[in-house]
This record gives structure tokens, sequence and C-alpha cells, in this order.
């Protein structure tokens, strides 16, 4: 039996906390990177995604750039990691194409990178060997009332039946 811990955002602290508190292995530890560890999501997005298996994730009708971010109109998302010149991450992780390495060739780099990143997340809920802890982080509006996150846990037994997965709530 593995323990895996999985971020569902909204932002990328939710994972930072998973590797601090040992709910999940880094990178270079062997983690594979899941969608929603390094952007900016909502609640309503991430259920969307789950219910329809990433359909409209990478579709190029719904990418678009505003303010050198990207963003995804449909799920309502926002990729600062991999947007334009947005805190030089282009400098220190050398994008090969320079500050707009994700966006040339319409998006091309960033549906690989993102195609990779929802099959790994694909991949550890449907091993039958994982127990997923996944992490969401509430620091925004958004936030379901009843706490219980209902429409979460519908959407994850509809897709993936046979997991074994606990939520922990991060609270700003």
């Amino acid at each position: 039996m593995k323990f895996i811990g999985i971020s569902l955002g909204d932002v990328c602290y939710a994972a930072e906390w998973a590797v601090q508190n040992g709910l999940r292995k880094r990178k270079q530890d062997g983690y594979k990177t899941c969608p929603f560890d390094l952007m900016v999501s909502n609640y309503t997005g991430v259920i969307k995604c789950i219910e329809d298996d990433f359909k409209y994730f990478c579709d190029t009708d719904y990418l678009q750039l505003n303010d050198n971010i990207i963003y995804n109109t449909y799920y309502n998302f926002g990729f600062n990691h991999e947007s334009p010149y947005h805190c030089d991450i282009y400098l220190h992780e050398n994008w090969p194409e320079g500050a707009n390495h994700f966006i040339n060739n319409n998006y091309l780099h960033f549906i690989q990178r993102y195609n990779r990143r929802i099959q790994s997340f694909r991949n550890y809920l449907n091993d039958p060997d994982n127990r997923i802890t996944f992490i969401i982080y509430f620091g925004y509006d958004g936030t379901p009332k009843d706490r219980k996150l209902s429409e979460l846990r519908k959407a994850l037994s509809v897709k993936y039946p046979n997991l074994k997965y606990k939520i922990k709530i991060l609270e700003k």
C-alpha cells in the first residue's frame, strides 16, 4: 500500500504544505507532478475536471493569455507557473524558448506538460495500491459552505468508484 498526497489547489500552497508535512514526496524523490499542484484552481473547476475527465483542460479554444497569465476560460483556472514573465520563472527554469515557451505554437509545450500531469493524476487514482490524501486549500471565495465537500466526493465516486481516499482541508 502506497500513501500519496495530491493537491487540488486552489494555489500551489496545498502542494507545498503536503511536502512539508510528509504527505507527498518531492519530484526529485519520485513524485509525478499532477495538474493542480502548480496552478490557481477553484472548487467548481476541479469538480468539472474530474467529472469530464479534463476534457477541456488543454483545449486551445479555452486557453488564452490575459495580462501575461495563461487562463483556461472553461474551468476558470490560471497558470502562473507557465506564464510569460511571472516572477521570471522562465529564467531560473531555463525555458528553451524563453518567456513565451508555453504559449508558442498554440500552447504546444503547455499542452504537453499538462497532459503528462493529467496522466499522472489518473495513474495515481487508478492504482488500487494507492491510498490518496487530497489536499485542498481554501484561501479565496468559492469555499463550500457545508465543509463536507459533497460535490467533490460525488464526482470522485462516479469517476473513480474504487478509489480509497481522504481529504485534508487547509484554510487561510
